[in-house]
């Protein structure tokens, strides 16, 4: 019985991922406070998702329409997760985890973030708390690779 919850599960999850990549691609938030957003991971114990992108991107914009942006239209999704984008040559303002004016594109450079797309999972003090996804790998299989990496963060962040 739990097996078949389970498949129906995995089901309504891609079939509404699959209804969100239709349209307009949604838009991710742009990182403006990692200071801000870490205090309120702490709070709720939830990880801090980064995508890094490049404006023209056509993966970075798969990962937007098909991943990221449906997870943000999820009921609940606030509390589960804090999701923030940064232009990896951008010159957007940026406070970063220290409390430390910045942009995107120092942020990016201090990371080691030189290409895109990259997704980053972080602690609310900006450590890494499950593997980087760097590219976008094999697509089939990207969905997989992100809900492994993202159940990983959740139980970090969790544990404080």
């Amino acid at each position: 019985m739990n097996r078949r919850l389970a498949l129906m599960a995995l089901g309504a999850l891609a079939a509404a991922r699959v209804a969100g990549a239709a349209g307009t691609p949604p838009a991710l938030p742009l990182a403006r406070d990692f200071a801000d957003d870490g205090r309120l991971a702490r709070q709720a114990r939830i990880p801090i998702v980064v995508l890094y992108s490049l404006p023209g991107c056509p993966y970075c914009e798969e990962i937007r329409r098909a991943h990221l942006g449906p997870l943000l239209r999820e009921p609940g999704a606030a509390a589960r997760l804090i999701i923030r984008q940064v232009d990896v040559n951008g010159g957007q303002a940026l406070v970063d985890f220290s409390g430390e004016s910045s942009t995107h594109g120092r942020h990016a450079g201090r990371r080691g973030v030189r290409m895109a797309p990259v997704v980053h999972f972080l602690s609310p003090t900006g450590e890494p708390i499950a593997p980087p996804l760097v590219g976008m790998l094999l697509p089939d299989f990207y969905a997989a690779y992100l809900d492994a990496s993202l159940e990983a963060a959740a139980a970090k962040a969790k544990a404080g």
